[in-house]
């Protein structure tokens, strides 16, 4: 037969093919993607956490336009009470009120959504809340603090997997999403935050949706929120995704340095400018992670005074020092040295120089990759 005729004949079916490959790629896509609402539900449920009311409202609004009801959205808020406690729930559900009072008088009117339906008659909240905890587990929850302490278990069991779990306006998808991201904005909770990866995952939060929730994290919260989040991810999944730890800043932050005296990115930040009676110039410091100075040295004296995050001080053919908030490093005249930040974390120290007018540096070789990373490597 003609190649040409055979080629004429296959094409609209190879064509219909690969329309449905793209199709059914497109469709895999967008299952592994948390939906508008599920999206919203993140800075919603964070802010919640934090107690940043003036935020929340912003995100509110977000979350009612993406589609989010207002039952829905209240019980995120009650939902939380047993992650961040009562005060935060109320101020939250407060600033809710006068959102939809503000919209109302806008001429919006929300969606006001379905109320939970009334808890099963044929099961006790603690049969209920047992099942739903199993469930979400994996396996059933028992020993440790919940045998140290039985009434934990059972408030556990029967209250937030029985009695808030068990409300069906706010599936358990949408809980967990909640609570993952509640929990990011809370000190200390690196533990509570790996089980609830489980819980979130046997519920059908997928891995790459997961990921998702700390991206939307760090666009619409905040670094500390989503680094949280990010740290347990990577240990869970193996997987090691370049976000260092940062850090809060006691100073303003200022501007990169154009300087050729950096591997990696600096801010320097002016704070006391050497005049004729103070004789002394002072600059906040911050070093983005993995960033060191150049070996350089001073005719006069330096002082650091580190306030955030962690780095390192060294001097040449001496060990390198470990730096950590409230440490003090005097460099005397005439040491090679260099400092900088951990390979892993934000670092910031204040620069002082003593008389400046009469303190010259010089700049001299990068400190070398494979020398960074073993003073790391201890």
């Amino acid at each position: 037969m003609d190649m040409k005729l055979i080629t004429r004949i296959l094409e609209p079916a190879m064509f219909l093919l690969f329309l449905m490959g793209g199709f059914a790629q497109a469709k895999a896509q967008q299952m592994d993607t948390l939906s508008k609402k599920q999206q919203a539900i993140v800075p919603i449920a964070a802010m919640t956490a934090k107690g940043d009311t003036e935020q929340l409202k912003t995100v509110l609004v977000e979350g009612l336009d993406a589609g989010l009801t207002v039952s829905e959205i209240k019980e995120v808020m009650t939902h939380l009470y047993a992650y961040t406690g009562f005060p935060r729930s109320l101020n939250a559900l407060a600033a809710f009120m006068g959102v939809l009072d503000n919209r109302k008088a806008k001429g919006i009117v929300d969606t006001e959504g379905v109320d939970a339906a009334p808890m099963p008659e044929d099961k006790t909240s603690l049969e209920l809340g047992t099942e739903v905890q199993t469930r979400l587990s994996g396996a059933p929850v028992k020993g440790g603090v919940m045998d140290f302490v039985p009434a934990i278990d059972y408030f556990l069991k029967a209250h937030l997997f029985g009695d808030l779990f068990g409300r069906d306006n706010l599936d358990e998808t949408c809980r967990e999403i909640a609570t993952l991201s509640a929990l990011s904005a809370l000190h200390g909770t690196e533990g509570q935050i790996k089980a609830h990866l489980r819980y979130a995952s046997n519920a059908g939060v997928t891995g790459e949706q997961l990921w998702q929730i700390a991206n939307i994290l760090k666009d619409k919260v905040g670094m500390r929120e989503a680094w949280r989040v990010n740290q347990v991810l990577s240990a869970a999944f193996e997987r090691k995704f370049p976000m260092a730890e940062p850090i809060e800043d006691v100073f303003p932050r200022g501007r990169i340095s154009t300087l050729n005296y950096f591997t990696g990115d600096v801010y320097n930040q002016r704070l006391v400018s050497s005049d004729s009676t103070t004789l002394c110039q002072a600059s906040n410091v911050t070093f983005t992670a993995g960033a060191r100075t150049l070996w350089h040295v001073h005719t006069g004296t330096q002082i650091l005074l580190c306030t955030a995050g962690r780095g390192w001080y060294q001097e040449k053919g001496q060990k390198a020092q470990a730096l950590k908030p409230g440490d003090a490093v005097t460099v005397r005249p005439g040491v090679v040295h260099w400092h900088g930040a951990a390979y892993d974390c934000e670092f910031s120290h204040i620069s002082v120089i003593p008389n400046p007018a009469g303190n010259k540096d010089t700049w001299l070789e990068a400190v070398r990759e494979e020398d960074y990373i073993k003073v790391n490597s201890k």
